[in-house]
């Protein structure tokens, strides 16, 4: 019996958790680690007052159609269950013993959140013990791997845990690993005319030294990962989302405002869960 955390997926019946699972159970047969599917019952919000018009929901029905593409994908060290309560609180309680914990970015409640389901932002915003990935309806697990994971990086401590988790998986999955600075310029910066370089804007320096800088130890540690920096003066959500395209992960640290702000995650990965065309890790510093 396996001794490793499990990689938690939260599961709700839609198209999006379906594929949340593909994503969680890839990622568990690359670390080895068994896989914990979960539905949360929402006993208080239904969507609708009054009784479901079939009956009660037992759940049986979605951890049917999850084990079916458990089973069709060749994956068998894995437990579902069925809990009852509030999705996020009860995934969250239960990612504490978990290596990482997997969501779909829209669930069937997608026409109230027009682009991201309330689960998924409640957990990415709160979630702090474990690294949180929220994979999109975009992302096909058919398409070939593109052998790319980009990482914000913003030079802080928090952020070397994100560029942990990225070349950790970059090691294990023969990628490299695209390391981003985006500096959004401000319209009162200096006129074009009186930069050193008209071509090259002066941010650009501080950039390609901060990525330097940040990714130098990293480099180190994993001499076979092959890595690339770029740094841009755009806005960073963007940016990612752009770099997105060609990238099997995007990677970014989540930074809160304080120990019990409900909104602990910064605005760069908020908003990148709305843009972001590939998977997206939200990695948190277990003191932020």
């Amino acid at each position: 019996m396996s001794t490793k955390l499990p990689v938690l997926v939260g599961i709700d019946g839609s198209r999006d958790g379906l594929i949340a699972l593909t994503w969680a159970a890839s990622f568990a047969t690359l670390h080895e680690a068994p896989l914990h599917a979960v539905y949360v019952v929402d006993d208080v919000d239904r969507g609708s007052p009054g009784p479901p018009p079939s009956g009660p929901d037992d759940g049986s029905e979605v951890l049917d159609e999850a084990l079916q593409e458990l089973e069709q994908l060749g994956f068998r060290t894995a437990t579902l269950e069925v809990r009852h309560g509030h999705p996020a609180q009860v995934l969250l309680e239960l990612a504490e013993r978990s290596q990482a914990l997997v969501v779909g970015r829209r669930g069937m409640g997608g026409f109230a959140e027009l682009v991201l389901g309330s689960t998924s932002q409640v957990c990415t915003a709160l979630s702090t013990k474990v690294p949180l990935i929220v994979v999109p309806d975009s992302w096909d697990p058919a398409a070939p791997a593109r052998g790319r994971i980009v990482v914000g990086v913003d030079g802080s401590r928090e952020g070397q845990d994100a560029l942990r988790f990225a070349f950790e998986l970059a090691a294990a999955t023969s990628a490299e690993v695209l390391g981003v600075h985006a500096v959004e310029i401000r319209e009162s910066f200096p006129d074009p005319a009186v930069w050193p370089d008209p071509d090259r804007h002066p941010t650009i320096d501080t950039a390609d030294e901060l990525l330097t800088a940040a990714l130098e130890g990293w480099t180190a540690k994993y001499p076979d990962v092959p890595v690339r920096n770029r740094g841009v003066t755009d806005h960073p959500v963007l940016v990612l989302a752009r770099e997105s395209r060609e990238a099997d992960l995007v990677v970014v640290g989540g930074l809160g405002r304080t120990a019990f702000s409900e909104l602990r995650m910064g605005s760069v990965a908020r908003g990148l869960l709305y843009h972001s065309h590939s998977p997206v890790a939200v990695v948190h510093h277990p003191e932020s």
